[in-house]
């Protein structure tokens, strides 16, 4: 029995449009994180603990403070992360001199599978990259920098005294 092939794109219904950015960047995060989770299933991870093993990867030693305001992550979500990151033996956290809080540090384990799963993660960035044309890739990114940039701002603002 032959494999049934998928209908051509522009065959593809598209979604409806919605009136709420929340609404649409948050349908969008659960579209690309299904197609992220697909190719990261065979490595035993979701595409949010590869986020987070990445960027210890990249900045070793980072507090859950500062891991947590990198990723845009509320403290109870990254803690909730960790905990199973430490359960399967990937993460481990060590005191560090003159800090209160403990460094995050990926294990042998961690960096062994941040290096193995990269090619899952290189197959949906370039399936999703496949998707688009240039001129529609350079505008997502430029679309998520300003919504971040915005939101970020939105934040700080809030959190500041009124004079």
């Amino acid at each position: 029995m032959r494999a049934k092939e998928p209908p051509p794109a522009h065959a593809v219904k598209p979604l409806p449009g919605l009136p709420c950015a929340c609404a649409a960047a948050r349908r969008a995060a659960r579209l690309v994180t299904q197609l992220y989770g697909e190719h990261l299933r065979p490595y035993g991870l979701e595409a949010t603990q590869l986020a987070l093993l990445s960027a210890l990867d990249s900045k070793p030693g980072r507090s859950q403070v500062k891991l947590a305001r990198a990723l845009g992550l509320d403290k109870t979500t990254l803690s909730r992360n960790l905990k199973l990151l430490e359960t399967n033996g990937w993460v481990a956290s060590e005191p560090v001199d003159g800090r209160r809080e403990a460094g995050l540090y990926l294990t042998t384990a961690g960096q062994r599978l941040v290096k193995k799963s990269h090619a899952g993660w290189s197959n949906a960035q370039q399936q999703l990259r496949s998707a688009m044309t240039r001129a529609e890739w350079d505008a997502m990114w430029n679309g998520l920098h300003l919504l971040t940039r915005a939101t970020h701002e939105i934040a700080a603002n809030r959190d500041r005294p009124a004079p």
